[in-house]
Order: C-alpha cells, then sequence, then structure tokens
C-alpha cells in the first residue's frame, strides 16, 4: 500500500546512568497469543472459492469450501463476514444447528448440533454479497478511455480488513490459508488473480475459470480482477512478468514491466530467498484506489502509478519506479512474511518504504534519491514532533484501529528513515545477512518485531562495535518523537575539541519548557572538516566525545542519515555557516533542516536559518535548494496582506534569482536529472513572486505552447502554466482553462488542472473550485480532486474549505477504507488559515468517529501549531528583511 569508532569521536560517559537498561528479549510471534478478535480453536487450512459476479445488480453469488482444523472440541465456529447471507450451511456434509451473522460485529456463528471433534474438518456453504461502488472489497471501477470508450471493471482492494465483503472467512494475519478461486464472468473478459489459471471454460455468454492454488498466506492479500483487459508481458529467470491494462493501454505498461524486472533481480539477491511465485503481475487500475496493493503475485495500482505515455514528466518515471519497487518489496516484506497482527504493520510498511528508497537510489543514482527523500523524512518528522505523535508501534483492537495503523507519516516516512540510520549503523552487509537469516526461517509464516530484531543480533555490528540492535531498535519503535541533539564544543589548549552532548524529545511546542521526555540510543554520525563520518552511540542522558580539531567544522548528523535534530553551540554554529560551502551536501542539508525546525519552535533566531541560505552561494545541491525555496515559500504565504509582503517577495527573489539565471531555462550537457528539477523549482518559484523577466519568458513560452502542444517539453509545462496561471488575465485564464479540457490523458488532466489550481484572482479561483467537484474531472480521476482543491488552501483558504465542506463525502470516497483517517489527522492541518481552531474542531467532530479522537487531537495540535508559527514568523521575515535592507 510508498552505521568504527577512531580518534575523532571516541565516546566517553560522563556521571549520568544509561538512558535506557539492556532489553530483556524480545517477545517472539506465537499463533496461540496472536491479538485478534477470533478464537484460535478452528483455524482454516484452505478456501475453495467459486464466485459469481453480477455487475448489473452489484450482487455477487458465491459458494465456499473451506478445510478447517479443529484444535480443541467445539459446538461453535466463528469467522468475519459482512454484508452478506449464508445458506446451505454443512460441515463435514451435514447441516448445522444454527447460523447467526452480525453486520454490526462483522461476524458469523456456526452452531453446531454436536460438538466437533479435534482434527481436520470441511465447511461448506453458500452465500450473496454486494458489490461495491468504492475501493473495498470486490468493487466496481468505471473509467472511460482517452478515445472516449466507457468501461466497468471489477478488482478487490482487502486491507486492512475487507476480504471479507467478498467472501466470509478467517480475516486477520495470522489465519494463513491456501486460497483457489473460481470465478465465472463475461465470456469477453480477461481475468487476473495471485495465481495463473489453471482452467477455463466456456457456457454461452459466460466462462468459468480457475486458478492454481496459491501458497499459505493471509486473507488480506487474495485478488481479483476482471474486464476487458489487455497485456504485455515477458518470461524473465523463471518469472513470468506481466503489466494488465485497460484494452488499448497495454503499450504504457512497457517502461513498468521493464523496471519490474530490474526491481526482481535484485531483490532476489538482496534477501536470499528467490521470489516464490510463478508469475508476477502488476495491474494498471483505472482510478480506483490511490497508489498500490501489494496482493501476492497480482499488485494492483491507480494507473498514474504504473503507466507512462509520451507526455509523461521524469517525476512520473521517478513515482513508477519507486512506487513499483515498493509495492514488489511487499511480495517478501508482508506476502511471504507476514506482521502477527496489525500492531506490527511497520514491518510491511517501514521495510517496504526503505527498500523502494534503497533500490530507486541504487539503480537511478543520478535521481541523487535518498537526498529527495530528506523531504518524506521531514514530513516525518514535522508530524513526529508533536505531542500527540503515536509511536510506529501502536496497539490495535479493532478494525477502525487496523486502519488508522497506516499512518503515512510515522510507519511509512519515519520507519524508511529509522531504518535507513539502523542500517547504516549496523553496516549495510551485516543488515542485509539479518535480513535473509529472517526471510528464511520465517517464509510462510508471520512474525513479531521481535522475530527481526532476534535475527538482526545474530549477525551483530559492524566493525564489532558492542550491544545489540535490538536495544537500539526498540527505542525509536516503541516511542513516539525523536531527540533534539545538543552539541557544546569547547577546545583543550593542543587545540583539539570536546563535544558535550544532551538530549531531550524536540517538539515544535514546549520545547523551551522543558516538556520533551524520551530517550533514546542515538546513532550520530560525526565529522571534523573534511574527514571521514565516525559512528558514535548517544546512549546516555549527557556524553562527552573527542570531535576532531578546534578550527573545523564539526556535524554530528552527517550525509543527513540520522532522524533527529541537532542544536549547535553559537560559535560551531557560526563557524560552520560561515564555511558552508566546504561541507559535505548532506551535511548542509541536516543543517538546514534542522536550523528551520529549530526557528519554528522557537528555541532559535529566523536569521539564523536565513545566514545559512545565503550562504549556499552558487552551490548547485537541488535538495539545500528545494528546501530554502520551501522555507521562502512558506515565509510569503505568512507575509500576505501584511505591509511587508512586497519587501519579502523582493527579498525572496534576491536570494534564488542569482542561481535560478546560472541555471536559465534551457537543458544544458550534463544537467543532472536532479538539476533539471532544481531549475524549475527556481524558476516557477521567481515567476510566482513576482520577478518580471522570469513571467516575461513565462508567457512567451506558453504563448508558444497554446499555438503547438509540442513546443514546451512535458516537463517544463507546469512550470510554465503555474508562473502565468498565477496572475493569469482572464483571456489567459480561458487558454488554460481550454488546454485543461484538451488534455488527452489523465497525466495531462492531472498536471493541467493543477496549474489551473494556482490563480491568484478570486473569481477565477470560484470558476476552479467549481470545476474540480464537476464532472470535467471523470470519475476515474476521483483520486485527483484533493490534491487539486489542496492546492488552492494556499490563496484560497476559505474557498477551499467551503468546497471541502459541501463535498466531502464524494472527495473521501476514492480514498476508503483510509479516508476517515485523512478526514481526522491530515485535514485540520490542511485548512489551518480557513478558520479558527474551534470552529474547525466543532466541524470535524461531527464528522470522525469518537473512537478516532486521538487523531483528529493531532491534527488539531498541528492546526493550531501554524497558526501560532505564522504569526511568530510574521514578525520574524519582516525583521530579517528590515536588517538586509539596513546592512546595505
Amino acid at each position: 500500500m510508498r552505521i568504527s569508532l577512531l580518534s575523532l569521536a571516541v565516546a566517553t560517559a560522563l556521571s549520568s546512568p544509561p538512558i535506557l537498561a539492556q532489553s530483556a528479549v524480545p517477545a517472539t510471534f506465537s499463533f496461540a497469543k496472536a491479538p485478534g478478535r477470533l478464537p484460535k480453536n478452528v483455524v482454516p487450512i484452505r478456501y475453495d472459492i467459486a464466485l459469481t459476479p453480477n455487475t448489473a445488480a452489484r450482487t455477487l453469488a458465491g459458494h465456499e469450501s473451506i478445510v478447517l482444523d479443529v484444535m480443541a472440541p467445539t459446538a461453535t465456529i466463528q469467522f468475519n463476514s459482512l454484508n452478506q447471507k449464508l445458506s446451505n450451511v454443512l460441515l463435514d456434509g451435514k447441516p448445522v444447528k444454527a447460523v447467526a451473522s452480525s453486520d454490526e460485529r462483522q461476524l458469523t456463528t456456526v452452531t453446531l448440533h454436536s460438538p466437533a471433534s479435534r482434527g481436520r474438518h470441511t465447511l461448506t456453504f453458500d452465500y450473496t454479497g454486494k458489490i461495491q461502488t468504492k475501493p473495498v472489497g470486490l468493487f466496481a471501477q468505471q473509467y472511460k478511455t482517452p478515445d472516449g470508450v466507457h468501461g466497468e471493471l471489477l478488482s478487490t482492494m482487502f486491507q486492512a480488513t475487507d476480504a471479507r465483503r467478498m467472501f466470509p472467512c478467517w480475516d486477520e494475519p495470522a489465519f494463513r490459508a491456501v486460497f483457489k478461486l473460481t470465478v465465472t464472468v463475461p465470456a469477453s473478459w480477461a481475468v487476473y488473480s495471485n495465481m495463473p489459471q489453471a482452467s477455463r471454460t466456456v457456457d454461452g455468454a459466460l466462462a468459468t475459470t480457475s486458478f492454481d492454488a496459491t501458497p499459505k498466506m493471509p486473507t488480506y492479500l487474495v485478488e481479483f480482477t476482471g474486464g476487458n483487459l489487455g497485456e504485455i508481458g515477458a518470461d524473465h529467470n523463471g518469472t513470468y512478468l506481466n503489466v494488465v491494462t485497460v484494452k488499448g493501454q497495454e503499450e504504457g505498461g512497457r517502461f513498468a514491466l521493464a523496471t519490474a524486472q530490474q526491481i526482481l533481480d535484485d531483490f532476489n539477491d538482496y534477501f536470499g530467498v528467490k521470489y516464490p511465485l510463478p508469475k508476477l503481475t502488476s495491474i494498471a487500475l483505472p482510478g480506483g484506489f490511490s497508489g498500490g496493493m501489494e496482493n501476492w503475485g497480482a499488485i494492483t495500482y491507480n494507473d498514474q502509478a504504473l503507466l507512462i505515455t509520451p507526455s509523461s514528466t521524469l517525476n512520473a518515471r521517478q513515482k513508477v519506479f519507486s512506487i513499483q519497487a515498493h509495492e514488489m518489496a511487499h511480495q517478501w516484506f508482508g506476502d511471504l512474511v507476514t506482521m502477527g497482527w496489525w500492531d506490527e504493520v511497520w514491518l510491511n510498511e517501514s521495510f517496504a518504504s526503505w527498500m523502494a528508497a534503497r533500490e530507486t537510489d541504487l539503480r537511478n543514482p543520478a535521481w541523487r534519491w535518498w537526498e529527495q527523500q530528506d523531504e518524506s523524512k521531514e514530513n516525518a518528522m514535522a508530524a513526529d514532533a508533536r505531542a500527540s505523535a503515536q509511536p510506529i508501534l501502536k496497539h490495535v483492537v479493532n478494525e477502525l484501529d487496523a486502519l488508522n495503523s497506516f499512518d503515512p507519516a510515522i510507519v511509512y516516512r519515519k520507519g524508511q528513515a529509522v531504518l535507513r540510520m539502523l542500517e547504516n549503523y549496523m553496516g549495510p552487509d551485516n543488515f542485509r545477512q539479518g535480513i535473509r537469516n529472517y526471510m528464511k526461517k520465517h517464509a510462510y509464516s508471520n512474525t513479531l518485531g521481535g522475530d527481526l530484531w532476534l535475527a538482526l543480533d545474530a549477525v551483530g555490528m559492524k566493525g564489532g562495535k558492542g550491544g545489540k540492535i535490538s536495544a537500539i531498535a526498540t527505542s525509536w519503535t516503541t516511542q513516539p518523537g525523536f531527540p533534539l541533539v545538543s552539541v557544546t564544543a569547547t577546545c583543550g589548549a593542543d587545540g583539539k575539541r570536546t563535544a558535550a552532548l544532551t538530549q531531550q524529545r524536540f517538539l515544535l511546542q514546549g520545547l523551551e519548557a522543558g516538556q520533551g521526555k524520551g530517550r533514546w540510543h542515538v546513532p550520530l554520525q560525526v565529522r571534523s572538516g573534511s574527514g571521514p563520518a565516525q559512528a558514535v552511540l548517544l546512549s546516555r542522558a549527557r556524553q562527552q566525545i573527542e570531535a576532531g580539531t578546534c578550527q573545523d567544522t564539526l556535524t554530528v548528523n552527517a550525509d543527513a542519515i540520522g532522524y533527529f535534530r541537532v542544536a549547535y553551540d553559537p560559535a560551531t554554529l557560526a563557524r560552520n555557516t560561515s564555511r558552508f560551502t566546504t561541507l559535505t551536501d548532506g551535511d548542509r542539508i541536516a543543517m538546514l533542516d534542522d536550523q528551520w525546525a529549530l526557528a519554528q519552535a522557537g528555541a532559535a533566531p529566523l536569521q539564523s536559518y536565513l545566514d545559512l541560505a545565503w550562504a549556499m552561494g552558487g552551490v548547485q545541491n537541488p535538495r539545500s535548494w528545494e528546501q530554502i525555496a520551501g522555507v521562502l515559500a512558506t515565509l510569503e504565504s505568512y507575509q500576505r496582506g501584511a505591509p511587508s509582503h512586497a519587501a519579502f517577495t523582493a527579498y525572496a527573489r534576491e536570494l534564488v534569482g542569482p542561481l535560478a539565471r546560472q541555471l536559465g531555462w534551457d537543458l544544458r550537457p550534463g544537467d543532472t536529472p536532479a538539476v533539471q528539477n532544481l531549475r524549475r523549482t527556481l524558476l516557477g518559484q521567481l515567476g510566482i513572486w513576482g520577478d518580471a523577466a522570469t513571467m516575461a519568458e513565462a508567457r512567451k513560452r506558453f504563448a508558444a505552447f497554446v499555438a503547438d502542444r509540442e513546443a514546451v517539453a512535458p516537463d517544463d509545462q507546469f512550470m510554465v502554466m503555474s508562473i502565468v496561471a498565477s496572475s493569469a488575465t482572464p483571456a489567459e485564464f480561458e487558454q488554460l482553462h481550454g488546454i485543461a479540457k484538451g488534455a488527452r490523458n489523465e497525466t495531462e488532466l492531472r498536471r493541467y488542472y493543477q496549474a489551473l489550481t494556482l490563480v491568484r484572482d478570486p473569481a477565477l479561483a470560484q470558476k476552479v473550485g467549481a470545476m474540480l467537484i464537476s464532472d470535467e474531472i471523470p470519475k476515474q480521476a476521483g483520486t485527483a480532486r484533493l490534491p487539486l482543491l489542496a492546492r488552492m488552501v494556499d490563496e484560497h483558504p476559505r474557498l477551499a474549505w467551503d468546497l471541502f465542506q459541501q463535498n466531502v463525502d464524494a472527495l473521501l470516497e476514492p480514498y476508503a477504507p483510509f479516508g476517515l483517517t485523512f478526514l481526522s489527522q491530515e485535514a485540520p492541518e490542511l485548512f489551518w488559515r480557513a478558520a479558527p481552531p474551534e470552529q474547525l474542531e466543532a466541524w470535524f467532530k461531527q464528522k470522525v468517529p469518537a473512537d478516532m479522537a486521538a487523531q483528529l487531537a493531532r491534527g488539531l495540535e498541528t492546526a493550531r501549531f501554524k497558526q501560532a508559527e505564522a504569526a511568530m514568523m510574521r514578525e520574524a521575515a519582516a525583521a530579517a528583511v528590515s536588517a538586509k535592507v539596513a546592512a546595505r
């Protein structure tokens, strides 16, 4: 569903005790003790499922035969169901006493005439159910092809607890079983499931297809897709790889098919366990959900995350590669080895995110992918700096809780960053060997985090470092937040430097009041001057290290690998700032990130961050400049309506203008993909900030694009159109709108309407808002509506908020079943400018279930912080501009 200790840094403990005692042996998986609502006395071994869907009536008819292992005599059998009616229920061919199904409890209880004996039994029944119209269970997806043909297909989305919507089952991840699926659908359809087809018979207008039996796996990974579909494929080292699309769009899958072969080779090697299924199908759904779903052997994707067209950009190719790598990593982390319960969903998602980033960087070094992932890490840290943040490992008690466990900021992004930090500290080779051992030991089974930590502990640390990775790791997974490492350097008479280190939890609010509680084992990477980074484990509340010589720069999060903040003493910060261009790219990124976060928290003056930005000079590090441009855009938005706004935009233009002019408008020999993206970022911001020359050049290129759609390369179209849109005249707006309505495919549609959302004129913005909720955005592009509306919040917060309130159900429908998570946790943060927090809170409390109060509290905490930050930064930015003017 996206690290040897040398003389530079020899740790010497001060008087404080260790912050965390060596933990006991980590808990490991036990089926009998696995959480869940279903009793463990009856265990499914194999399901034979026959389905006949009726798409016109939105109903399905099914027959199931389930081989059960009864662990102890029982007179009742209980399993999950939802919106189904069972009939002809038999155990071992004999009628049962009673069947009671509760949709409220999502359970069916079968009562027997006499207790079933211990051993194997077979439960059979017929049932009827529903085909859904949103992506939960078995759902129907309507679509329109680029040439105007309307169609409909069926597909499935079962994660986390929606397999029970398509067939009654033991719908908890610990209940692994074999599945053999048979479907009867129109004979003109192509059908796909986890395994290859075993047989197909045609009877008039219908065809019945049976698929091979799966390996033992949990219910949420079962998949079925059927419709007017085509495919391209290739046999690759014993595995058949294919990409399935709506008929006529197969060629859009060529890029994905090629990259899947690369990724499969690399993952087979990394995990030390060859991908075990005979085929791996990638299915491009026109609409449905966002992103991808890792069904074993049959991964489903929103087609915008899988297909590449001639109008696709480099960013689109990067998205396809990285999402494929994420979902394919799940074929091991999640499918071959599955978390025992939804508490441990990070064993799926954190690892898939980390593995995807690792693979994307490995295969595409020119993309500088780990630097790009710094933005993902910063998003996680912003969420994790809330007092109400949840830990990676969160207790799950019911179905709604299971959905809420998929927190994108914490489980995906923080988990990815923490794993990178742990891999770096342990050593990549040692880490990989531990992963290989874990996969081999637990294949076709379930685990807890403890199973993984024990596998890694058994390998040991790089360079013979003492301690266990489990003790370090659990300090990051079991408590929320992350530390602020404060560094105070002193110089000896011999010129050697000693640094005193302390840690406390970093909070965006309450940091100065000492509210930041928590202690971590912190893997530091310490670099003095241009020397190599050295590993230091900060394992106490206070610690002292040798840190090179006094005249050198000093960084303790070298290469921005660590998941923590750093506050340097004034003298060290000044030295680092004065020699900023001599630092490595990663060290600069880490310092920019940290100093901005400290300024946001009121723990450092904004000027200390801006001094770093000005110290960049002409260094062309893309992530550093994109971070700077993002901060300047935030500060500019806070200045709107204030007398100092014009002065601040001039300040921002002066800061980024020299590098933008140095990069120019057109591709040059030797430009890396990252530098090309940087050019577009800086020019786009200059134009939106009112730089006359940039706006004029954009209009010139836009005029050429109006006349000839090939005049501007796809990668440059959004930049050009966004500059024009931001200050569009009514005539230019109509030209932009005409281009959007004439989009040749959904890739272009999303790009062109995204540019339209940047209009500043209130009357034109009203028109754009109406477009976003109209049929101009087709049903299959439903996942685009909410992101497009979110783009309008910055310039038109009240308009966007009104549209959201009036259309909330339709906007969230394509995001089922995770819409409530967005509504409670992300939406308050998105709309913080639109209304006072108490008004936001009152509205959201009416829409969000009471048992999601914790998620809503997190969203409202961020909204309140944003309002306070805006007031503080408005004043600080104005002061910075005044100081710059006075210094001239």
